[in-house]
């Protein structure tokens, strides 16, 4: 099927640090907990979410992401995000009614279940409830202030075009989603990833289209890396991951 020209490229990317990077090659992806605030004109809702998250970013647009996440990064293919049941990120306004609507909904559903008697109805609700409460897995404020350094910033979350790797509801998962207290602290996010630790967001070698690293110097430590940690990385798929070996350097100055 002919696939009609797009702004957004085919690529996803996930950034993070040197030694997260090389776990990833080694291991795959890790599920941990994020912190989430949905905040509307006159409510807002604080949480944590099981997640492993990606931008839809073409590379001459990374420069600005990197000063966040990182500058070690992998980037896989769309067709494998959509076998692996990732899903972009739905933004909303903090200052649209809806956002205030559908905050007190999910809120006023779950009074509601509190007060029900009747198994039966309470049990069927309580269904409904939880997919509707999945929804908030996927949501995130087109932009929020935020103080960095003690300086307020408004950011605008829209521009990393975010999608994220959720796992399933009917997961073999304690908490799906959390209430903020319980992610509150590094102590608390530890324990909290430690009972997610077990899914695991798989990729084949031929899924990944870019390795990035911060400079050329590493080059040779991450080919060596790939011949140590897996098998199916053998020396004909290293050959091949070599030229799609990009730097942080690269992308900020000729990219």
């Amino acid at each position: 099927m002919k696939i009609e020209e797009s702004l957004a490229p085919e690529i996803l990317f996930h950034f993070t640090n040197k030694e997260a990077l090389f776990d990833i090659l080694a291991s795959t992806f890790k599920v941990s907990y994020a912190r989430e605030k949905i905040v509307g004109p006159k409510n807002e809702r604080e949480f944590g979410v099981p997640m492993v998250s990606f931008c839809d970013l073409r590379l001459s647009q990374l420069k600005t992401h990197m000063s966040k996440y990182g500058s070690y990064g992998i980037g896989l293919t769309k067709d494998w995000a959509n076998k692996s049941g990732l899903n972009p990120v739905m933004y909303l306004s903090r200052h649209c009614e809806f956002t205030d609507g559908f905050i007190t909904g999910i809120s006023g559903m779950y009074r509601y279940l509190n007060v029900l008697r009747e198994d039966s109805i309470k049990d069927n609700i309580t269904t409904h409830y939880t997919n509707l409460l999945n929804t908030y897995r996927y949501l995130k404020n087109y932009e929020s202030e935020i103080t960095r350094n003690g300086e307020v910033l408004n950011v605008r979350h829209a521009d990393e075009r975010e999608w994220r790797f959720v796992p399933s509801i009917s997961a073999d998962i304690k908490y799906p989603i959390v209430a903020i207290s319980n992610i509150d602290s590094r102590k608390k996010k530890r324990e909290l990833n430690k009972e997610v630790e077990h899914i695991r967001l798989p990729f084949q070698p031929n899924d990944i289209k870019y390795l990035i690293i911060q400079d050329e110097k590493e080059i040779p430590e991450l080919i060596t890396h790939l011949g140590l940690v897996k098998e199916k990385f053998d020396i004909d798929i290293r050959n091949k991951l070599l030229s799609r070996i990009l730097t942080a350097e690269q992308i900020k100055e000729d990219i």
